[in-house]
């Protein structure tokens, strides 16, 4: 729910020029120089709904992501509504043992889905890797507009929901994205006696 976002990535490129979205102000701080700095910045993005994948979640939506994290927890906090889809829901006790994984709290979840391997063909750290195949053979399908429906047909309209599409993809497939494990330490969070 920001204002805007600040940007230095337009400085120099001809995007302003074709796009009335990126503005100028002038920052309210001194810039490396000491001057006041003008920097881009473009409109906020507020959504009806965002989806995120992570890897667990208790029942009441208390989300716990690990790995690169990206900017999921801002992308719910920019919608009116939160849908989290998980690897898993696991026990509350799970979720309180590592507080620092929950990034999204149950107060900005509207709704929890498990999807097991639902983040395909990217992947969830710690439960499967990314698909490499499948985004190499990406462009060459979107691109070809006959064979984009044919792959449609076959992997979207033709499964009728996300367990056959697993299912379809076959055990094989699988064990060749699965991940070893690579366990993180425990920490004592203490507590009083």
């Amino acid at each position: 729910r920001l204002p805007f976002y600040p940007l230095r990535s337009y400085g120099g490129s001809d995007l302003p020029s074709v796009n009335s979205d990126l503005r100028k102000v002038t920052s309210p701080y001194p810039g490396p120089d000491g001057e006041p700095e003008q920097i881009y910045v473009v409109p906020p993005v507020n959504p009806d709904v965002t989806i995120i994948h992570a890897q667990r979640a208790d029942r009441r939506g208390n989300t716990q992501i690990w790995g690169l994290t990206g900017i999921q927890a801002e992308a719910v906090y920019a919608a009116d509504k939160a849908v989290v889809v998980v690897e898993e829901i696991v026990e509350d006790e799970v979720v309180r043992s590592d507080p620092n994984r929950t990034l999204v709290p149950s107060h900005a979840v509207d709704a929890v889905v498990v999807c097991p391997r639902g983040a395909h063909p990217s992947f969830a750290q710690g439960y499967y890797d990314r698909d490499n195949d499948f985004y190499r053979a990406w462009s060459h399908i979107s691109k070809d507009p006959e064979r984009l429906r044919a792959w449609l047909a076959e992997w979207v309209y033709g499964t009728a929901d996300h367990a056959e599409y697993v299912d379809k993809l076959g055990a094989d497939f699988w064990a060749g994205l699965a991940v070893g494990e690579a366990l993180s330490e425990p920490v004592n969070y203490g507590r009083r006696l």
